[in-house]
């Protein structure tokens, strides 16, 4: 059973003998013969062949303990590894979309200087799709937000506990309380009354991200209608926007250093980052992994430079932005 477990684990996933071959490179002659012979050992069916692949009660039984055998494997690789005091590997690291742009880069060039021959592979997807990785044992680590995790046999750990924040330019301001700016500025930075916003233009997430979650309950719940005037999933160009005067977003703590370096590069498109008075919604993003994962030395040492830098943003005070 255990040999070549890899090719039962790639029929399961591709659900076609001849997508797993090319998969595995091997031929299709050899990958049949070999699910052929697994079949008749121990004489049950694991796969339905029409039209496609489908995996049976036993299928599914035999592709669960296989990934078990896989993860064991790969523990065992990691253990050794590091008895060997090798600085080479790999990492597979998975993170959300606006998360990568701002965690990553720094990352990446941390862990090279640390690492050289240890390749670092990232990728960003939706946190369903990324647990669904972890679970599967084709991610090591994953950064999200904690609400994607629902599966008892994943594990967690808080990185930063994120606050939102309103986010709007100079000019946006002077237009819409032409009367109380700049003063306005020390009374929002005190945390502003969005009842007072309502008129203005918003870029916002969309509705099934957990910052337009948390704005949407906070306005029904005191009666309040932004005016939302586009939905993006970028958040950085949330900002670009906002720099330029077309509508006010909102962010979460992770992404106040992005702002800071904007106004650095264009004071003259300057934003102002204000608490939100009332809003009590806090977001914990989170490092999650299968339980029982064992990462090699640099795997943990990557961990402590995504805690340093997490730690990081919790320290930026919005009113020196």
């Amino acid at each position: 059973m255990l040999n070549n477990y890899k090719y039962f684990i790639a029929l399961a996933e591709e659900k076609s003998i001849s997508h797993a071959a090319d998969k595995l490179y091997i031929s299709h002659q050899c990958l049949s013969k070999y699910l052929k012979n697994l079949e008749q050992e121990y004489n049950v069916a694991f796969f339905e062949r029409t039209p496609k692949l489908t995996l049976t009660p036993a299928g599914h039984a035999m592709l669960d303990t296989l990934r078990q055998v896989q993860f064991l494997e790969q523990n065992l690789d990691n253990q050794l590894e590091d008895i060997r005091l090798s600085k080479k590997g790999r990492i597979r690291v998975g993170t959300t979309e606006g998360r990568y742009r701002v965690l990553i880069p720094e990352l990446i060039s941390e862990f090279k200087a640390l690492y050289p021959e240890v390749l670092l592979d990232v990728e960003y997807a939706v946190s369903k799709e990324l647990t669904d990785r972890v679970l599967k044992n084709e991610l090591d680590l994953v950064l999200i937000n904690q609400d994607g995790v629902d599966h008892h046999q994943l594990i967690s750990k808080p990185l930063l506990n994120e606050q939102l924040y309103l986010v709007i330019s100079d000019n946006m301001l002077a237009q819409y309380f032409p009367d109380n700016y700049p003063a306005c500025k020390e009374q929002f930075a005190k945390g502003v009354d969005l009842a007072m916003f309502q008129k203005v233009p918003f870029i916002l997430n969309r509705k099934t991200f957990n910052s337009r979650i948390a704005l949407e309950n906070y306005a029904q719940a005191r009666n309040l209608q932004l005016n939302c005037v586009m939905e993006l999933t970028q958040l950085d160009i949330h900002f670009m926007m906002s720099a330029r005067d077309y509508a006010a977003s909102i962010c979460w703590t992770m992404y106040l250093p992005s702002i800071a370096e904007m106004n650095q590069l264009h004071p003259e498109h300057h934003l102002n980052v204000f608490p939100i008075a009332g809003l009590d919604a806090r977001n914990q993003f989170s490092l999650v992994t299968l339980k029982e994962k064992i990462l090699p030395d640099y795997g943990k040492n990557f961990i402590r430079l995504v805690q340093r830098k997490c730690a990081s943003f919790a320290d930026l005070n919005p009113s020196t932005i």
